[in-house]
């Protein structure tokens, strides 16, 4: 239940506060007061498509906070735009999503504007009303989420048929790039580790020469006369023993050395063919990283990539076939849920037209002839569905009779066209509701379906923007006594430019306009007792007495009608 709102810079609004209560709440007001202010806020603050153009004129911002009663817990929404055009959400005080406050929208309210009326006529939110009545969302899903399915199967099915040449063509690449990495066997780091080789073997002249060298000044040094000099004068001279050390040292690192450089000398390959090899080699290296990567490491992962990708394609005909398969299951799966759901909506189809028979015979268009057709298209593609081509769910009509399977025309929402067909003349044929409704009639059908979707929905708030459009006062009381009933179960909040629907309202609000000679805007109060009255007499044609008089006796009216149908049994 909406408990309050507040409304700040928005629209026609300046600062408005409006705190409905439950059962029937209606707002009236002259004509351009902005009596839909209170649904477009509410709607604005509960998520709805809006931007800076909803800002009242010399305001920075419009901001709404609307206080809800959900589940026995407060729940307070504010919604702020700002000049920029940037909107920001708060749930309780905490920062939220526009979808976040969709979300909740879908558990607390159902607003219908004045383009519901419009949008009633169309095919598509009819199914959607007839699905909501039946209570068929879970069917309703499980034919989507196959059809998505079928989509994708379908999809990649004609990728692998229309790219079999691109496929062949790739196959023959990566087959020969596979092929060549894996014909040069490389390791990693094996490109350093044949550099450094081609550098000794190229080098195997001047290091055989180096080391010569080196051993020839060696042998020619002097090195032993002085070690046997400082062994002389350390015999003679005990204070030179560290002499004698470093002589021994010299001696043995001259010998070690020697040693060594004879060991290198005799590991030096004299090998032109090794290095031929080993060139060649790194030449083949060269060209691979040319194609395939910086590093020997990269090439080598190039090459298991190519592989893989080529098992892959290669498997394409056994995809194909398991694809095939798929899509021969999902289709027979289809057929069954498409022809379940079909049939659940024909019964619910039954069942609503029933119920809007009795409340289009409340309001006063008892001989209203109601039906819901049916009707698919043929589709080789589709699944194969036992259903007729065209069947008429109404009063008086006999079922469909068995029909052979045919392919049959799908979408997410099954293979169903559903049009809510009627007659508000006698003897007149049904008609689609779009070519026959005027807009008195679209007002009352509207609240018509409301009312019977209302009586077995959780109670929420309810807006309905002047669904009594182009009804009259003879029926407007009519139109008052059915919110009167749908508001014992829901909270409604109602727009109304009839007296005789406001004079059932459980409270009264009236929008007037104000100004101060440049700006003009919009405040909302509520009216009891004589100050209602007076607004129900406005509302009539003037204050004057007689007005108020027939004032009176609407609302004494109404509350004998409230009053005997509350008591009446049943």
């Amino acid at each position: 239940m909406l408990e309050r709102l507040a409304i700040t810079g928005f629209a026609v609004a300046r600062s408005v506060v409006v705190e409905p209560g439950p059962g029937l709440n209606v707002f009236t007001g002259e004509t351009g007061a902005g009596k839909s202010l209170v649904v477009d806020a509410l709607a604005f603050a509960l998520g709805a498509r809006r931007g800076r153009e909803v800002i009242a004129s010399g305001a920075g911002h419009a901001t709404v906070e609307a206080t809800l009663s959900l589940d026995g817990a407060r729940v307070v929404v504010e919604r702020t735009v700002g000049l920029s055009g940037r909107t920001s959400v708060r749930i309780n005080g905490a920062v939220a999503t526009l979808d976040d406050a969709r979300a909740l929208a879908s558990r607390a309210a159902d607003i219908h504007g004045q383009s519901e009326q419009l949008a009633i006529l169309r095919p598509a939110v009819q199914l959607e009303v007839l699905d909501s009545f039946g209570g068929l969302a879970g069917e309703r899903r499980a034919v989507a989420q196959a059809v998505r399915e079928l989509r994708d199967v379908r999809r990649r099915l004609h990728a692998l048929a229309t790219d079999a040449r691109e496929r062949e063509r790739l196959i023959e690449q990566l087959r020969f790039e596979a092929g060549e990495i894996a014909a040069a066997a490389l390791s990693p780091g094996e490109d350093e580790a044949l550099r450094q080789e081609r550098s000794r073997l190229a080098d195997a002249g001047r290091l055989t020469e180096d080391v010569e060298a080196a051993l020839g000044a060696l042998d020619a040094s002097e090195a032993g006369e002085a070690v046997r000099a400082v062994a002389d004068i350390a015999a003679r001279d005990t204070t030179a023993g560290e002499l004698a050390d470093l002589g021994l040292l010299l001696e043995s690192t001259v010998t070690d050395l020697a040693r060594a450089l004879r060991r290198y000398r005799d590991s030096i390959e004299h090998d032109p063919r090794r290095l031929t090899e080993v060139e060649e080699r790194l030449d083949l290296i060269v060209r691979l990283r040319r194609k395939y990567g910086e590093t020997v490491s990269e090439i080598i992962a190039y090459g298991r990539e190519a592989e893989a990708r080529l098992a892959e394609l290669g498997a394409g005909e056994e995809r194909i076939e398991d694809l095939a398969a798929r899509e021969t299951e999902l289709l027979a799966g289809l057929a069954a849920d498409a022809t379940r759901l079909s049939l659940s909506r024909r019964q619910a189809a039954a069942a609503l037209v029933q119920a809007l028979g009795v409340e289009l015979e409340r309001l006063g268009m008892g001989g209203a002839g109601l039906g819901v057709g049916f009707s698919c298209d043929d589709d080789p593609g589709g699944p194969a569905v036992a259903l007729p081509d065209y069947e008429l769910v109404a009063a008086g009509e006999a079922p469909g009779g068995p029909a052979e399977p045919f392919a049959r025309a799908i979408s997410e929402t099954g293979v169903d066209r559903v049009e809510f067909l009627a007659s508000f003349n006698a003897g007149e044929a049904r008609r689609p509701l779009a070519a026959v409704a005027s807009g008195g009639e679209t007002s009352r059908f509207l609240l018509a379906l409301t009312t019977v979707l209302g009586a077995s929905a959780e109670p929420r708030t309810v807006v309905l923007d002047e669904v009594d459009e182009g009804v009259g006062g003879r029926a407007g009381a009519l139109v008052g006594e059915a919110l009167s009933r749908l508001a014992e179960r829901h909270q409604v909040l109602c727009v109304t430019h009839l007296p005789q629907v406001a004079a059932f309202a459980s409270r009264h609000f009236v929008v007037s306009k104000q100004s101060d000679g440049a700006r003009t805007w919009s405040e909302i109060s509520e009216v009891t007792g004589d100050d209602r009255v007076r607004e129900l007499a406005s509302m009539l044609g003037g204050p004057g007495e007689a007005n108020q008089a027939v004032a009176r006796e609407l609302l004494a009216a109404a509350g004998e009608r409230d009053a005997a149908r509350l008591t009446a049994p049943g």
